[in-house]
C-alpha cells in the first residue's frame, strides 16, 4: 500500500492578501478641506463678484454703493464608524497575524464612504440661506450636459440633465464642460477635476486627439490611463450615480477644487484596545465624523454619459 502521501506537508502564507477594492479615497485631496471645531454644524460663508465701477464724472461726486452678494452653506458632519472582533483564541490557532489587515481593510472602506457623500454632496441637495433651511439641488443652481452628443445638450440653469438618446463620452462633451467653467468666469488657475466611469476612460482613450501623442504631449494610451486633459484632471471611479430613470447613464460631474467643501470634526481614526466584556477580545475599531457640501453651481457641472 502506498502511504507516502501520509507526510506530505502543506504549506500557508503567513501573510493576508488584499483583494481587488478601491484602497482608501479618491476624492478627498481632491476638494476643499475644512476642520469644524466644538460644533455640531458649520456654516461656510461666500461672497459672490461686486457691481461694475461706474466712472467718476467730476468732483465731489456721491459715491455709487452697491451691497455685497453674501451667501452661506450649511454642513452637518455625521459620524461614521466599524468594528471587528479578534478573539485570542481564533488567533493562537491562525499563522497569521490579521490585525493590520483588518485595520487597513477598514480605512479603506471608510475611505470609500468619502468618496460616497463628496458625490451625493456634488449631484443632490446642499443646504443654503442664513440658517442653511433653504435646500437645493445641482441643477436648480448649475447648468450641465444632457446624454446626446449634440452641442444642444447644454441645459439653462433649473433644467436637469436628461439620458435621451445616450452617448458615450466624447471630444464634444469635454469641450462643452471646458466651456461651462469658462463661461462661468471660474479662475483658470483652480483645479479641475472629472469623476468618470473606467467606460468613459477607455472612450477617450480611443479618441485620436486624446491618445496620440501627435495631438497629445501625455502619452496617455501609452499609460493606459487619463490624467490631464483640456483642463481637467479625471478621476474614474465605480461609485457613480446612475440616472434614476432609465440607469442607462452615467452622472460623471466635474468640478473646482473649491467648489466641494469637505468638513471634519474628526478624520479617520482607528483604536485596538482589550475587550474586557467580551473574553478579552482584541477590538479594531475605526471612525470618522465629517460631511461635504457644494459650494456654488458654477464650480460643479453635471454630465451624463452612456453606461456601456
Amino acid at each position: 500500500m502506498y502511504t507516502m502521501d501520509v507526510a506530505f506537508a502543506k504549506q500557508y502564507s503567513s501573510l493576508l492578501y488584499m483583494l481587488a477594492q478601491q484602497k482608501g479615497s479618491r476624492f478627498s485631496t481632491c476638494v476643499r478641506n475644512e476642520t469644524v471645531a466644538k460644533a455640531e454644524q458649520a456654516y461656510f460663508n461666500t461672497i459672490g463678484a461686486a457691481d461694475e465701477p461706474e466712472q467718476k464724472a467730476g468732483t465731489h461726486v456721491a459715491t455709487p454703493l452697491s451691497e455685497p452678494n453674501i451667501g452661506r452653506r450649511r454642513v452637518i458632519p455625521v459620524m461614521w464608524h466599524m468594528g471587528t472582533p479578534l478573539d485570542k483564541d481564533d488567533l493562537d490557532r491562525m499563522t497569521v497575524e490579521p490585525t493590520n489587515w483588518v485595520v487597513q481593510s477598514q480605512n479603506a472602506s471608510l475611505g470609500r464612504k468619502i468618496d460616497d457623500i463628496i458625490i451625493d454632496a456634488a449631484l443632490e441637495l446642499a443646504y443654503i440661506g442664513k440658517e442653511g433651511s433653504t435646500s437645493v439641488y445641482l441643477y436648480q443652481e448649475s447648468t450641465g450636459i444632457s446624454g446626446t452628443a449634440a452641442a444642444a445638450a447644454i441645459t439653462a440653469v433649473g433644467t436637469l440633465p436628461v439620458v435621451g438618446t445616450v452617448a458615450a463620452m466624447d471630444l464634444g462633451k469635454m469641450l462643452a464642460m471646458m466651456t461651462l467653467f469658462n463661461k462661468d468666469d471660474v479662475d483658470p488657475d483652480i483645479t479641475k477635476y472629472w469623476a468618470v466611469s473606467p467606460d468613459d476612460i477607455a472612450e477617450m482613450l480611443d479618441i485620436t486627439e486624446v491618445g496620440s501623442s501627435d495631438y497629445n504631449t501625455v502619452k496617455a494610451l501609452a499609460q493606459g490611463k487619463m490624467e490631464t486633459y483640456m483642463g481637467f484632471k479625471f478621476i474614474w471611479t465605480n461609485r457613480l450615480k446612475k440616472d434614476a430613470a432609465t440607469s442607462t447613464g452615467w452622472r460623471t460631474f466635474a468640478w473646482a477644487q473649491d467648489g466641494i467643501v469637505l468638513a471634519k470634526i474628526g478624520d479617520i481614526s482607528t483604536r485596538i484596545d482589550e475587550r474586557a466584556d467580551l473574553s478579552y477580545l482584541t477590538q479594531v475599531y475605526s471612525k470618522m465624523d465629517l460631511g461635504a457640501v457644494r459650494m456654488e453651481g458654477a464650480k460643479v457641472h453635471e454630465c451624463i454619459t452612456k453606461v456601456e
